[in-house]
């Protein structure tokens, strides 16, 4: 009970940006599942951004959709019931994995235990277990050998309330 997740990075995120401008880091950042981490030096990244005013234009729009994510994770923690808390989780792990072609099927990878689960959603375990148990019951989704496996879009983003907007990416398959 005394971490609390406020975001999951995936493939391809720039984890932590505004440290960039900000002199202190007030969190810290974990790895949930084997990673590759790269690591540059804050005046490099300035430095670039200084001749390459367009990556710090897309650094900045990362950086945007980043606290679009942590406005949707504490909307869903405060006005949710656990069932539609942990179904909105899972919408928005299987929409962003989708984003960067992490998805198998309708499974993508979700390397987090129940207690875990319960820690980004702000729920106990025992909670965090009764909503999967019925998201799997209601043949929603379900978590197996660290894939989440979606068995029904509709039925799941229904229990959610899931409005991917604040993802801000064209999920329609046009790009």
């Amino acid at each position: 009970g005394g971490r609390q997740y406020l975001s999951l990075h995936i493939a391809g995120d720039l984890p932590d940006l505004q440290s960039l401008f900000l002199g202190v880091m007030d969190h810290s950042l974990c790895a949930l599942d084997k990673s590759q981490i790269a690591s540059f030096r804050h005046s490099d990244i300035l430095s670039l951004l200084k001749r390459a005013p367009s990556i710090g234009l897309a650094f900045w729009r990362h950086t945007l959709i980043d606290a679009a994510i942590f406005r949707q994770s504490i909307t869903r923690n405060g006005t949710r019931s656990a069932v539609a808390r942990v179904a909105n989780l899972f919408c928005e792990q299987f929409t962003r994995a989708r984003i960067v072609g992490a998805v198998s099927g309708w499974s993508c990878p979700l390397p987090l235990s129940q207690t875990q689960i319960g820690q980004v959603v702000g729920l106990s375990i025992a909670t965090v277990n009764r909503a999967t148990q019925t998201l799997r019951k209601e043949h929603c989704a379900e978590v197996r050998g660290r894939r989440l496996h979606v068995l029904n879009w509709r039925r799941l983003s229904e229990q959610a309330g899931f409005e991917p907007v604040y993802l801000h990416e064209d999920l329609s398959g046009r790009k």
